[in-house]
């Protein structure tokens, strides 16, 4: 006498899951012993349990339905399966030829090289008024690192410890193939300046996984950058881990600007502690500090005080432009001659820290 089994004994005899036994029931592949008329329940005998077995089996390599159907028939099964084995063999070797393409031109992408030529005075200028936002200490190596990218005829060099982030921008006198976007320690450019200063011109090469890419560049044989001066030249691999995205952080919000003098905001700073205040007036004025005003301020931003005036000393001009949208936005500086919507704008941000009273 013949057992009957439910759907869920049968899907735990055969490793076939409840829903796959109801859709080989719709494809009629494995149809049950009975139906319930009243409740649509399916149950089935034990010989269903041999034929789920192998149904199970022919679904993990793969096998098409009306092929299984046929084949627990017992029409040419084993010519089935045979036929089935050989487009299986087939599409592994498409696979392996296919995977064989894709190593050689990863190796010709890594083999790639992109040049631009900077003036050296430029390139010394725009490092040195970033190099203060990068975390030498870091556990992060591109914390510690510069990130070079190129846009249009623009080299941007970003540097950023997660707390603040520094821009600078170089004119390109020779512009690149393809876009360049790489990562170098930042003791690798600490290390070219007295190369730098020898030269009036250098040519920066990227080999490598650098060229034609986006942020967020890593180490691979024989990636990195040079930098060439007449036959005098510096090489470093690039920095491995994906750079911060800089590019949501871009001030392009104009929000409410004040301009200072160099001297009288590095005077304020001096003694400034910890933290200092920036109070932003109805009159859209920003006083740094605690000024005495009658006017009433609009909102207040805190910021590391210290950074401030690294950002201050960093950045070129004799006047520094402030751009502020709101107490929880982060601080933009930049000198007065630049603007935020010229691709090749220089400027520092600063992430507001969580204000507190100070007296």
């Amino acid at each position: 006498m013949s057992t009957v089994l439910s759907i869920g004994e049968l899907a735990r005899s055969s490793g076939l899951s409840v829903s796959a036994l109801r859709f080989y029931d719709k494809a009629g592949v494995l149809t049950p012993h009975v139906v319930d008329p009243r409740t649509g329940y399916r149950w089935y005998a034990d010989k269903h349990v041999d034929a789920a077995v192998l149904v199970a089996a022919m679904r993990r390599v793969g096998m098409p339905v009306k092929e299984m159907a046929a084949v627990l028939s017992g029409t040419d099964a084993h010519g089935l399966l045979d036929r089935h084995l050989g487009r299986l063999e087939k599409g592994l070797d498409d696979a392996r030829h296919e995977l064989t393409r894709i190593h050689r031109l990863l190796d010709a992408r890594a083999a790639r090289e992109c040049t631009i030529v900077l003036r050296t005075t430029d390139l010394l200028t725009a490092f040195g008024s970033v190099r203060f936002a990068a975390d030498a200490d870091s556990q992060f190596p591109v914390l510690r690192g510069c990130l070079l990218e190129t846009d249009h005829n623009v080299l941007r060099l970003v540097t950023t410890d997660r707390y603040r982030l520094a821009v600078g921008t170089v004119a390109v006198l020779e512009p690149p193939d393809e876009p360049i976007s790489a990562v170098v320690p930042c003791t690798f450019l600490d290390d070219a300046a007295g190369l730098l200063g020898r030269h009036d011109t250098v040519t920066v090469v990227v080999v490598g996984v650098g060229v034609g890419v986006g942020v967020g560049v890593g180490v691979g044989v024989g990636v990195g950058v040079t930098l060439r001066c007449g036959a005098e030249q510096l090489t470093t691999r690039l920095v491995d881990g994906a750079f911060p995205d800089h590019r949501s952080l871009s001030p392009l919000d104009r929000g409410i600007e004040h301009t200072f003098s160099s001297a009288d905001l590095r005077a304020l700073l001096a003694d400034a502690g910890d933290r200092v205040d920036l109070g932003v007036l109805e009159s859209g004025e920003i006083v740094v500090g605690s000024p005495a005003t009658e006017q009433p301020a609009r909102f207040h931003v805190q910021v590391n005080a210290g950074f401030l005036l690294e950002a201050v000393d960093a950045l070129p001009g004799e006047q520094l432009t402030f751009q502020v949208g709101g107490p929880i936005t982060p601080l933009a500086i930049r000198p007065r001659s630049v603007h935020t919507s010229d691709p090749a704008s220089a400027y520092s941000l600063l992430m507001p820290l969580q204000p507190v009273a100070l007296t």
